[in-house]
């Protein structure tokens, strides 16, 4: 019999497979609810692969994690609060075996040479790789993983005031003496698009650096130059030490510096965000707009350039582990990263090379992404080893209105204030395109489709669509227009103005009101004119949250960790920028994203662990979480922008960042990566690890945990049937005793209780408390949100997020087997008071059929436009309204070793239009869709790649109907239930095909409602 297992690990390796394309070289590890008597897993087919570019992860552990156990060579991993000592004997023994092993391994397969080597937070290198190369590579036993590279996309007046740190009474006086020593003896690393070193927020800092013993110390970087010529070079100083550029890929051949100087206007704000120099005058279109100040301006920064111009800015994972690598080796002390990453995997090669630096005692800031107009679960880079940054607003903000010729007025949001009226001649996109433009394209600036002759200088009004503001304003500027103009179309859109964002030409952003007076106006009118209006600072209620910043809960996870973790300013910030057009020649500009949320927190953490150097990176995390505030400038709760609704946890994580209070936090959580590790199993990614075995001796060592009990700033339980209790240990970072009485607002629809009414911390000790959550009337399915905060006499406030979600039922979503005749046991957890039927639905026989596809010369499926090709073939399946669900799959043991084959299913609307419903796009020819009744799907079935000229594809569909077969059981069929109570079922298959497939259910039913469902696949 297979061993049965929750849906939920099988849910996160098929999204961590969709998002990154990994293929895990060892077979998986499931975690097992079966009987005793259960037999291994059949064995995984072997994987396929492409020729392309892949990061192979060896086995052994790099040097930050390593603490012994290999044969002749001692542990390298620090011991708590140390760092590194790279120079040490057993650091470099260890290399050199780390290096050998790659070396031997590479050697037995021909021609394979390492682009990229990483040994320091990530063991591993980056190559080009035949399929055949990859296969042969991942079959060794010292590879862990193949992973194909991929690239990550940036996410795009100081702030310092707000976040308390300047002024008498600032952090930079009262921890530091002064702005000018704020941030002393901290390296900070930027991993960006490189930096420009003109910018006057990178000028030498004055000499004698009261801390230079200390950066001598650590600091073992260096400065490239580059090899460009001369007015592309850079050149470094005692404010930035560092710079180094990764492009293991070649993209500076195509376009772009080969130095750290930057061509993209991203890391130059990003690294000025973080450490700007102290009180530098910016001035923006000949108006100086005062003094701007990075977080932290006496640290010391080092500038790693990933992203490319060639690739539109975007940044490739093997030059992203690159920087991370040396950026540790160098002596950094906390990493930012202003760039995507993944919302569903926290194993992906970025996450775990973050994992080995935060191991290392590297403070890292992640942003948190910028998709939040697509709602919840939008939210990215959800390990617990990193700080995940949300955006919010500040209290300066610039307002601006232009007049059309007409004298209509509107308010309008730019990519940076202009401080004169700027006139000029008024187009819509449309009406200047070229004359074999699709008119469509061409309303909405697309690539290409602009007349420079009808546009002669002319202000160019486009439809906001598809592409974005760079795009529509790069497009504006080939074809000579004076500046471009986007306007709001579509109503089901917020109608939000944005504020601050990149690009090389002056672009505006305006609301849906204002484009149809302009449409209205400039049609078919020659004469139409335009009045862009001088800005004007402004005050505004502060902060709230950006409707675009990234949401949880968090995929990854389960929301059982909450996501993200604080906000920071990251609307209309105010910092250095590379001289362009868009800032007049000048070296400042606004940008908005979390991209600008982040530095915030890289350079306030910077200030923490330059007052408190013994802080690990998750005490630091904890102070800044704790102390965080969740109102406004007017008191009111922070509300989020332009929904106009309270923001929550969800969208703010603790709450907003307080430069003040989190130098005094009282208490800290503290973990490291024993239960970073434990966490990763607890939410079935680890088992995806090498060693294969690593879940099963952390667990025998330590005891396997629930997700929610990580030591962690918050309390996160996202599946609560009934009844839970987390523990969590507080250590007293105070030079006095603390004595500590909880204060509890509970989640509505819960009780929440303390098991400790007094703790008391000596100095330096921890304290243990245990913190139980109970549903009384809370609605299932719905989250809820409180908190706990612990106080002393001397004004300590501890807060923790509470974030619940309650269930009525918990249970696997799917459990699997083999065979003709046999069971499977799983456990299901009560959420209420009372009777619960069990009803199954199946077995039911998969229907299936064979397409007859050729092997493609070029592989692209287009997704937005589905055709049917020698490739690719269609077909449609109706699945009943009155039906429990239907399914359709591929298999790999269906088809010969090296086919690809994907899915991609769309639902067929009423009106004939095709509505996406997935598209996993793994390797190798294992997929499943679920579909929901009532609806008609179209399903592709594309041939990806092959090693034949022709595939049969086997395709399997099911349709599960409400009726029992007769092939399936379930025992018991009801029960006496009461909240938190856990029941042992057994769901039985009898009299099955052996050469079939099958699909059932097995519903939970309350007062004739079902609540719950576990579907059954039996040899699948």
């Amino acid at each position: 019999m297979k061993s049965t297992h929750p849906q939920r690990a099988a849910d996160l390796r098929r999204r961590v497979a969709a998002a990154f394309g990994i293929t895990v070289v060892a077979a998986t590890t499931v975690t097992a609810l079966a009987s005793p008597a259960a037999a291994d897993p059949a064995p995984a087919s072997p994987p396929s692969f492409k020729d392309g570019r892949y990061i192979v992860q060896f086995a052994d552990e790099p040097v930050a994690v390593y603490d012994g156990g290999a044969s002749g060579f001692k542990g390298t991993s620090p011991d708590e609060g140390e760092t590194i000592d790279f120079s040490s004997t057993e650091v470099r023994a260890y290399r050199d075996h780390l290096a050998e092993v790659r070396d031997d391994v590479l050697d037995e397969v021909a021609g394979v040479e390492a682009a990229a080597e990483y040994d320091t937070v990530f063991n591993g290198v980056a190559a080009e790789l035949t399929g055949e190369q990859a296969a042969r590579l991942a079959r060794d036993e010292h590879v862990a993983a193949i992973v194909p590279d991929k690239r990550l996309e940036p996410q795009l007046d100081t702030s310092s005031e707000f976040l308390g740190l300047s002024g008498s009474d600032g952090s930079w006086q009262t921890e530091f003496g002064g702005g000018e020593h704020a941030g002393e003896g901290v390296v900070i690393g930027v991993i960006d698009g490189g930096f420009t070193p003109e910018n006057p927020m990178f000028a030498p800092l004055p000499e004698p650096r009261p801390d230079q013993d200390v950066i001598d110390a650590k600091w073992k970087g260096e400065c490239e130059e580059g090899e460009d010529v001369r007015e592309n070079s850079v050149v470094c100083n005692n404010k930035v030490i560092g710079a180094r550029w990764f492009d293991s890929n070649g993209h500076s051949d195509v376009a772009g510096f080969k130095s750290p100087r930057e061509e993209y206007n991203h890391g130059t704000h990003v690294a000025t965000t973080a450490a700007g120099n102290l009180d530098t005058e910016a001035v923006i279109d000949g108006t100086s707009l005062g003094p701007v100040s990075g977080m932290a301006p006496a640290a010391r920064l080092a500038v790693y350039k990933v992203c490319w111009i060639a690739i539109d800015g975007w940044c490739e994972t093997s030059d992203i582990l690159a920087a991370i690598d040396a950026a540790v080796n160098d002596g950094v002390d906390v990493i930012n990263m202003s760039l995507g990453g993944s919302a569903d995997t926290i194993t992906d090669p970025v996450s775990m090379a973050y994992f080995g630096a935060a191991e290392a005692g590297v403070f890292v800031a992640n942003a948190a992404g910028n998709a939040g107009l697509n709602g919840a679960s939008t939210v990215e880079h959800n390990s617990p080893w990193v700080t995940t940054v949300a955006a919010s607003t500040h209290p300066r903000t610039f307002k601006s209105e232009f007049t059309l010729g007409d004298g209509q007025t509107f308010a309008f949001g730019a990519n940076t204030p202009r401080f004169t009226d700027t006139e000029a001649g008024l187009a819509l996109a449309g009406e200047v395109a070229r004359d074999e433009a699709d008119p469509a394209e061409a309303r909405l600036c697309a690539p290409g489709t602009l007349d420079a002759a009808k546009v002669a200088g002319r202000a160019v009004a486009c439809a906001r669509g598809a592409h974005g503001f760079d795009v529509n304003a790069r497009e504006v500027a080939d074809a000579g227009g004076a500046f471009a103009i986007v306007y709001n179309v579509d109503p089901a859109s917020p109608d939000e103005l944005k504020n601050g964002w990149g690009g090389p030409f002056w672009t505006i952003h305006t609301a849906r009101a204002a484009g149809r007076a302009i449409e209205a106006y400039a049609a078919g009118n020659d004469a139409a004119t335009v009045t862009m209006r001088a800005a004007a600072a402004a005050e505004q209620t502060a902060p709230a949250s950006t409707g675009w910043s990234s949401q949880g809960p968090a995929v990854a996870g389960g929301g059982d960790l909450l996501k993200p973790d604080i906000t920071a300013p990251g609307s209309e910030i105010l910092a250095g920028y590379m001289p362009s057009e868009t800032s007049d020649g000048g070296h400042f500009g606004l940008f908005g994203g979390t991209s600008m949320a982040s530095p915030h927190i890289a350079g306030l953490g910077a200030l923490l662990k330059s007052a408190n150097p013994d802080w690990s990176p998750m005490a630091v995390k904890s102070a800044i979480m704790t102390t965080a505030y969740q109102t406004n400038t007017e008191g009111d709760p922070i509300g989020r922008v332009p929904e106009d609704e309270a923001a929550t946890p969800f969208h703010i994580g603790a709450g907003h960042v307080d430069g003040r209070a989190m130098f005094d936090p009282g208490l800290v959580y503290d973990s490291g990566a024993t239960d970073w590790t434990l966490y990763g199993c607890a939410i079935g990614q680890f088992q995806e690890l090498e060693p294969a075995d690593t879940c099963e001796t952390v667990e025998a060592e330590h005891g396997a945990v629930d997700p929610s009990d990580l030591n962690y700033p918050s309390v996160a339980i996202g599946d609560l049937a009934g009844v839970q209790t987390v523990t969590r240990t507080v250590t007293n970072v105070d030079d006095t005793i603390g004595m500590y009485r909880p204060h509890l607002e509970a989640p509505p629809g819960f009780e929440v209780k303390v098991d400790q009414e007094l703790l008391i911390v000596r100095p330096g000790e921890t304290a243990t408390y245990s913190l139980t959550v109970t549903r009384t009337d809370a609605t299932a399915g719905e989250w809820s949100f409180g908190s706990l905060t612990w106080c002393d006499w001397n004004g300590h406030e501890v807060r923790s997020p509470i974030t619940v979600r309650a269930l009525d039922i918990a249970a696997p979503s799917e459990i699997t087997g083999e065979g003709t005749d046999d069971s499977a046991e799983f456990d299901v957890t009560s959420g209420f008071d009372g009777g619960l039927e069990l009803a199954v639905s199946g077995l039911a026989a998969s229907e299936s059929r064979e397409l007859s596809l050729s092997n493609p010369d070029e592989s692209n499926f287009p997704i937005d436009d589905p055709i049917e090709r020698d490739q690719t073939e269609a077909f449609e399946l109706a699945v009943p309204a009155d039906a429990v669900m239907g399914r359709v799959a591929i298999f790999d043991d269906d088809h010969a070793a090296g086919t690809d084959l994907d899915l991609v299913v769309y639902e067929r609307r009423d009106d004939g239009s095709l509505a996406l419903v997935d598209a996993p796009f793994l390797e190798g020819s294992q997929e499943d869709i679920d579909l929901e009744a009532g609806a008609t799907y179209v399903i592709y079935v594309d041939l990806w790649t092959a090693e034949t000229d022709t595939v049969e594809a086997l395709v399997h569909t099911w349709v599960v109907t409400g009726d029992a077969q007769g092939n399936l059981t379930v025992d018991p069929e009801s029960m006496e239930t009461s909240t938190g109570s856990v029941h042992t079922v057994t769901a039985a298959w009898s009299s099955l095909d052996p050469d079939r497939r099958y699909l059932g259910t097995v519903d939970y039913i309350r007062d004739g409602a079902t609540i719950g469902r576990t579907i059954v696949a039996v040899n699948h």
